[in-house]
């Protein structure tokens, strides 16, 4: 056997390998809570505590990819928390300069649905620009620290227009549609007045939409949000003074929160979900799976996160290029979502 094919054999019996490993996890984990130990379940541990769930990098629809977060995902581990009675409250760690509009408000509908059963206080890190902010303020409590960006409340859509680039290199593109408005969305011409009035009307209404989940995850009048959504972003003391976060603090803050609004003086451990097979194998290749953590010491506040490339389409609640971890190209994409 040439060196080749001991490579491609190899290949092979490794994911054969790491295919079986992941079926027979799924099998054990089942049965079981995401929230856990390393050392034992969290169920089984028989310590009630706090769920952390995390907001980290662009939120996108579907599940988690490295980098960004999945619509999907979240909403597991909010429903999760919700009927599993040894979950007290959920701390949700946010540090997103926002995403698509469809996904964001998915999340918030499943807090808003959560917060009516357990206390939920959010901590912001670097920041929680446009959806980011969203997500958060479907909390009953925001913490932040002094330097955290916030804001950025708005909704954008992008289009590019690559037509002077073809034409500079002799590429003609012939669309052919049936339907007035039907290339609106591709990068190859400018919008005409009837197609910016169109685009702007989308724009405004999920603007509304914001600003009218906003006021009531936050508990204000929209009269009063509108006067810091307008797209402007603020530091973390700024926001304080403004009303658009509770407190300065970390995790230790937002705990002490938790425990406040539930009365109790008890000690509650912050658990985060388990990381499956994939998760780690991917961490392991120089990927930014979840690490595997049990309860989180509240000294600890931030894990450092790569960032992904972020595909813009459609109207999003997206912050401003340069105010997160967002990469210096973009991928344009067709009106896929």
């Amino acid at each position: 056997m040439n060196r080749s094919r001991m490579l491609v054999a190899m290949a092979l019996a490794f994911s054969l390998l790491s295919l079986l490993v992941g079926i027979v996890q799924i099998g054990v984990q089942s049965g079981e809570s995401r929230f856990s130990t390393p050392t034992s379940n969290f169920l089984t541990a028989g310590q009630a505590g706090i769920a952390r769930i995390d907001i980290v990098g662009p939120i996108e629809d579907g599940f988690s990819a490295p980098g960004s977060t999945g619509a999907q995902d979240v909403v597991d581990q909010i429903e999760e928390a919700s009927r599993n009675a040894a979950i007290r409250g959920v701390l949700l760690y946010v540090n997103s300069p926002g995403g698509t509009v469809g996904a964001t408000r998915r999340i918030y509908d499943a807090l808003i649905e959560l917060r009516a059963k357990k206390p939920i206080v959010a901590v912001v890190t670097d920041v929680a620009a446009s959806g980011g902010y969203y997500v958060a303020s479907a909390s009953d409590a925001i913490f932040a620290y002094e330097s955290t960006i916030l804001g950025s409340i708005g909704a954008i859509a992008i289009h590019p227009n690559i037509g002077p680039f073809l034409d500079r290199h002799g590429v003609q593109i012939q669309t052919l549609t049936a339907g007035k408005y039907k290339d609106s969305s591709y990068p190859f011409r400018n919008l005409t007045e009837e197609e910016r009035e169109m685009y702007q009307q989308v724009l405004d209404d999920a603007y509304q939409q914001f600003l009218a989940d906003v006021a009531e995850g936050r508990k204000k009048s929209i009269k009063d949000v509108r006067e810091w959504a307008d797209g402007k972003i603020y530091s973390g003391r700024q926001a304080k003074a403004i009303q658009m976060i509770d407190d300065i603090g970390g995790q230790k803050e937002a705990v002490e929160k938790i425990k406040l609004i539930l009365k109790t003086d008890e000690d509650l451990p912050v658990y985060r979900v388990e990381p499956d097979f994939m998760d780690r194998f991917f961490a392991g290749m120089g990927g930014s799976g979840l690490a595997i953590r049990g309860p989180i010491p509240s000294s600890v506040d931030a894990q450092p996160e790569r960032p992904a490339a972020f595909r813009f389409s459609g109207v999003m609640y997206m912050s401003p290029m340069g105010l997160s971890q967002l990469p210096g190209w973009l991928e344009l994409s067709g009106s896929h979502r």
